[in-house]
């Protein structure tokens, strides 16, 4: 009896631009959807509670906190970008290699133009 695997998995692919792409994608999914609770309730609590408003945004300040934010973003950012080159896949757009690693390119360089933008705003 042998006690190698049936079937191909992750382990002996080797890893390429779009593998780290759609597993990245998958996790910052998950990342968000765990995350769009805190989120509501931070924006919810300046309508209903502005005290606790007042407090999440006193917490919110910390360095720790929005170096937490920068990561949230980057991973909000490749997940909407990643999703618009899916959006254009379920047309067949942009399917060729080469345009595939074009955009992941473009999609990875506007993720981390965006984020330093974005850090730029909340540590000035």
């Amino acid at each position: 009896m042998t006690t190698s695997p049936l079937s191909p998995h992750l382990q002996i692919h080797k890893p390429v631009l779009t593998m780290i792409f759609s597993i990245t994608h998958r996790i910052s999914g998950i990342t968000f959807a765990i995350s769009l609770p805190f989120l509501a309730l931070w924006i919810g609590s300046s309508f209903y509670a502005p005290t606790l408003f007042e407090f999440l945004s006193k917490i919110f300040n910390f360095p720790l906190i929005k170096i937490v934010f920068v990561i949230w973003f980057f991973a909000l950012n490749h997940h909407l970008l990643n999703g618009l080159k899916y959006f254009f896949w379920t047309f067949a757009k942009g399917m060729e290699l080469s345009q595939v690693y074009l955009i992941s390119y473009l999609i990875l360089s506007l993720n981390i133009i965006m984020t330093i933008v974005f850090t730029w705003n909340i540590f000035t």
